[in-house]
């Protein structure tokens, strides 16, 4: 025997005798992770909270064979309390080891790292949270290279298969959240709290088809983005627009205005009787604002070239507060895009909120409100994971007291007075 062959085996009995004391000693399975697989293939059936039993071919690098028995929706709990949830993991009563896809880890909001720590190279999943990264797990390198780790099933698999399978949940808060995408939805359950769906399964376009989005958001196209680079400091620029008349009324309100800020994409919608009185609305948002948030001053606000923002009043307000006013060019409403996407979001959300509840367009004043709620609070803008309400408060939001639009107890809210909701 040479050299090589003893040293080789000398190896692969240490890296033996390190995985058996360590499985021993902690009651788990022993997981590789490994980047070149592309699914997650699990050995027991504890992990799997839904497993749909059945043969099926594996493509390895030796050809095609025969070892999967099923595949499903899994639940796996590192040594460090980290759990992960797979949608599609392979059942595999035949392999010897638990085998973890890197993509699998990726697809729950973590990312994977390689550090090197006293001469040993150690794979770090971490998290990212209010641009500090928390180390969760850190997987031990064994002598040919891979990542291995000890996994253990998730306890009260029985209770969580019900939850993630029951699509009413679901529903119930795709409408509460106005209707959003699949990819939108993920983002503000990752980026929220006071919701049951940290682990539900989040059904794409194909596995649920919602008509009230079908009907309302049926010419959306998307357009470019043109501006890469937006100002870094909260209330540094807000741009202000207007949307009417509506037709038909809602009650004394033909408009709204809409304001939000370049940086956080904070917004603010206030309905209108006339476009006259949102000079008024405008300085009352100006005054809360600096009120509220004393360390941000205003500099600059850009409006179109509407009269109700020319006025002299308004310029010399703004002037003495060291406000800037700017005004787009005429006929170019890309130089005020942000409020005009803003006004496009609010009518992509309130057209497929009041298709659900059957009720007449004239209630688009109350749905309004629900969109500014919707969109501002708990949606994460595009160019950042978080929310505009966690970046502005710098913590998750609590979505907790969302109710559909339309039901009962909203209907008996908005009989009240304003200070009473």
């Amino acid at each position: 025997m040479t050299l090589f062959s003893i040293c080789q085996t000398l190896f692969v009995q240490m890296d033996q005798q390190i995985m058996c004391s360590s499985h021993e000693s902690n009651k788990s399975d022993i997981c590789l992770a490994d980047c070149a697989t592309t699914h997650t293939i699990l050995k027991t059936r504890e992990y799997f909270s839904n497993l749909n039993l059945g043969e099926a071919n594996v493509q390895t690098i030796s050809g095609i064979s025969n070892l999967i028995n099923g595949s499903g929706r899994a639940n796996i709990m590192f040594s460090g309390g980290t759990t992960i949830h797979v949608d599609n993991a392979l059942y595999s009563e035949k392999s010897r080891r638990n085998l973890l896809s890197f993509k699998d880890i990726r697809q729950n909001g973590y990312h994977i790292e390689t550090v090197n720590e006293n001469n040993r190279e150690f794979l770090y999943v971490t998290l990212v949270s209010n641009e500090k990264k928390e180390v969760l797990e850190k997987f031990q390198t064994l002598s040919s290279g891979l990542y291995f780790t000890h996994i253990r099933h998730v306890e009260m698999n029985v209770v969580l298969n019900k939850k993630i399978n029951d699509p009413k949940t679901f529903i119930l808060w795709h409408d509460r959240l106005g209707h959003p995408g699949s990819s939108m939805m993920r983002r503000i359950i990752n980026n929220s709290h006071g919701h049951p769906l940290r682990s539900h399964k989040i059904f794409s376009a194909g596995d649920y088809n919602c008509a009230s989005c079908s009907q309302g958001k049926l010419i959306v196209k998307p357009s470019p983005s043109k501006i890469v680079v937006e100002s870094p400091v909260f209330l540094e620029r807000i741009q202000g627009d207007i949307c009417g008349p509506i037709h038909p009324h809602c009650g004394p309100f033909r408009y709204f205005m809409v304001l939000i800020d370049a940086s956080t994409r904070w917004s603010h919608v206030c309905l209108l009787s006339t476009r006259n009185v949102a000079f008024a609305r405008l300085l009352a948002q100006i005054i809360k604002l600096r009120a509220q948030f004393p360390d941000n001053p205003i500099k600059t606000i850009r409006l179109d070239n509407a009269g109700e923002f020319q006025s002299q009043a308004f310029r010399n307000y703004c002037m003495s507060i060291g406000i800037t006013i700017e005004h787009s060019v005429p006929h170019v409403h890309t130089q005020n895009g942000l409020a005009e996407s803003l006004i496009k979001r609010i009518q992509l959300i309130a057209g497929p909120l009041i298709m659900r509840t059957k009720l007449s367009t004239s209630v688009w004043g109350h749905a309004s409100p629900s969109c500014k709620a919707s969109i501002i609070r708990y949606r994460p803008i595009a160019y950042h994971e978080h929310s505009p309400m966690q970046l502005i408060l710098g913590q998750q939001p609590n979505i907790s007291h969302l109710r559909i639009f339309g039901c009962a107890k909203c209907m008996f809210l908005y009989h009240l007075p304003i200070e009473l909701r």
